[in-house]
């Protein structure tokens, strides 16, 4: 505490000396304006620099009469001595007086801090930097210039195997969150999630994956289906809606008999919906909420479930007579629309009870319905809908915020307006027969972007925006031709795809791969970096594939019947082909090393009077052949 005091004291004395000191020349400074001039010169840099006092020439010259011989001064880090033996010049520069250290002030924690500052500089070229800021300036390589940095030195080598450098890079590499070993480095572990994704990717192109199929075994047909990262849940024709845990389906063994088919679910919802018929209670969609699950019905009854509890739903509202053609949802909002109606509700966690807002295009805007996409990515959750005279853009949270921003000619044989809105920018992409319009959200005014998207061979089919890379989106024609557009490239599409022979259903892209299902059945996957046809192919049933989504480790798909009520002879003969399934694949599972049934019986340790059937003959067995 003393020698805190001391230091006050003295720090107090040297303020008092600088302001006694700027109190004699304020005398000499002429008066600077006032008002409005003061505001005016505040806002250049040159006005700033105009109001520092400059003295008189008297007052800059200052003779000195003393001999000096040798001057030193210091520029950057070198030291030059001029020699002014003899001098009466005029000096106009004065050689500053060294610092002298004081340690007999500094206290047992002082000396340890600077030895220690000592110790953690790291050289920069003819500089020293502190650790920290040198872990500053290092944050922002990639690998490749920290491997580069690995080799310059020791102090680089232990900066660039800093746990906080690896660990953030983990974090923008956006890796899976992977259990990490405690003795392990970051730097490690980053290498490690960099191979596992590599290894995925060889799989995703060889079709080197464990396929699981999810079946009902209580005879009813799927009628749709969707997943989230944690959960799969479908509905069936007779209202009852389940889920399975995508971790216990990937956690299955290789081993397991039953690891082709996984017919337990986790949580089965029933339908409250029993004084109707089955056609009329059948689930027409479901999807996931924050912390909800939502149901409709073909005979528009809406059913809210609180997840992982399966008793009775929490919220349930019965909607317009008409069919609901288009739903969209995110994680708090869920919007429906028919030909006349548009409805929106918001989901607080707050409030048990949606707020529920709707708009009737045909009594309010004298319009009908067409389609509709919506987006919460960006500042303001909004929904652009497509009607037979214009283009609306709503704002979710009110519907009362509305306006038309595009006036659709010759509308009157306009059957569809495939749209979609970018989740990575504000950009609503919009088919108009055989021609593309992409309009600007930010402003809020959808300003149309000049393109030369138009005169397609076909009309278009379908868009897609979400989840695609920045600047980019992919579009099915009627032709079943796929085509990714880059809107910095304004003439036309860049890749082109033609393998599907029927009308295409679902879309998803991402930097390197993009998977497309049809009518048919087919799932395909394309190389966007590679030629024009498909890597590979699934058709496991007939039956149009109405959902379909990937991440880096699994494909989920679900074909789901037209008939939604099939012939009960028929059905009891052969069930499976009739009901409709959810495939699971899971590209993580190395099955490269796994034999087939046929190339198990070519082991040395296989043993079984089944051997005899097949008429194989090898000389040597393959698990023994030396390479």
């Amino acid at each position: 505490m003393e020698s805190l005091n001391k230091f006050l004291n003295s720090w107090q004395q040297e303020i008092s000396k600088e302001k006694s000191n700027q109190s004699n020349s304020v005398n000499d400074i002429p008066q600077t304006p006032t008002g409005d001039l003061c505001q005016l010169g505040t806002k250049s840099k040159r006005s700033i620099e105009c109001q520092t006092y400059i003295p008189p020439p008297s007052q800059l010259i200052r003779p000195s009469h003393s001999i000096i011989n040798n001057t030193s001064f210091t520029i950057g880090i070198r030291t030059f001595i001029a020699s002014n033996a003899l001098s009466t010049k005029p000096s106009l520069i004065e050689a500053p007086s060294p610092k002298k250290l004081k340690t007999s002030n500094l206290t047992l924690i002082d000396e340890l801090i600077r030895d220690i500052d000592e110790s953690t500089d790291i050289p920069f070229f003819n500089i020293s930097l502190p650790r920290e800021i040198a872990l500053h300036i290092f944050n922002y390589l990639s690998i490749k210039d920290l491997y580069s940095c690995l080799q310059v030195c020791k102090s680089w080598y232990s900066l660039s195997c800093d746990d906080i450098l690896w660990h953030n890079l983990y974090k923008q590499l956006k890796f899976d969150n992977t259990n990490k070993n405690s003795d392990d480095t970051w730097k490690n572990h980053v290498k490690q999630a960099i191979l596992s994704n590599q290894k995925l990717i060889e799989n995703f192109k060889n079709h080197q994956c464990r396929t699981t199929k999810l079946t009902n075994r209580l005879g009813i047909v799927l009628t749709c289906a969707n997943n989230n990262q944690t959960t799969i849940i479908a509905g069936y024709s007779t209202g009852i809606i389940r889920t399975w845990s995508i971790e216990a389906i990937l956690n299955v063994e290789n081993n397991d008999e039953d690891n082709e088919q996984l017919n337990t679910p986790d949580i089965i919802y029933e339908s409250t919906d029993t004084n109707q018929d089955t056609d009329l209670s059948s689930v027409k969609s479901v999807g996931f909420l924050k912390n909800d699950i939502y149901a409709i019905h073909d005979n528009g009854l809406l059913e809210i479930w609180t997840k992982d509890i399966g008793d009775k739903p929490r919220y349930t509202q019965q909607l317009t007579s008409l069919s609901i053609q288009h739903i969209a949802n995110d994680e708090n909002i869920l919007c429906t629309a028919s030909r006349s109606k548009f409805c929106v509700w918001n989901f607080n966690e707050h409030e048990s009870i949606p707020q529920y807002q709707e708009v009737n295009f045909l009594t309010d805007l004298n319009d009908r319905i067409l389609s509709f996409c919506m987006s919460s990515h960006h500042s303001v959750p909004i929904s652009i809908i497509a009607a037979n005279k214009s283009l609306w853009c709503m704002s979710l949270s009110n519907l009362i915020n509305r306006h038309s921003f595009y006036s659709i000619l010759d509308s009157d044989y306009i059957q569809k307006i495939p749209l979609d809105i970018h989740n990575e920018e504000p950009l609503a992409i919009i088919g108009l027969d055989r021609e593309i319009k992409l309009f600007d959200l930010e402003s809020g005014r959808c300003n149309i972007v000049s393109t030369n998207y138009k005169n397609f061979s076909a009309n278009i089919h379908l868009i897609r925006a979400d989840k695609c890379p920045v600047n980019e989106f992919v579009v099915a024609f009627d032709n079943f031709q796929i085509s990714i557009f880059d809107r910095r490239q304004k003439e036309g599409a860049i890749q082109h795809f033609y393998n599907h022979y029927s009308t295409i259903t679902t879309l998803q892209m991402d930097t390197w791969k993009l998977a497309s299902t049809d009518v048919c059945g087919f799932v395909r996957l394309w190389d966007r970096r590679m030629y024009s046809h498909s890597l590979w192919h699934m058709n496991p049933q007939s039956h149009p594939v109405t959902h379909c989504s990937f991440d880096k480790q699994t494909l989920i798909f679900a074909l789901t019947p037209y008939c939604k009520q099939p012939d009960m002879i028929d059905y009891q003969i052969n069930s499976d082909p009739l009901s409709g399934h959810i495939y699971v694949c899971d590209f993580k599972s190395d099955v490269s090393t796994q034999l087939d049934a046929d190339l198990k019986i070519c082991t040395s340790s296989y043993d079984a009077p089944q051997a005899s059937n097949r008429r194989i003959g090898l000389h040597t067995p393959y698990d023994i052949i030396e390479e």
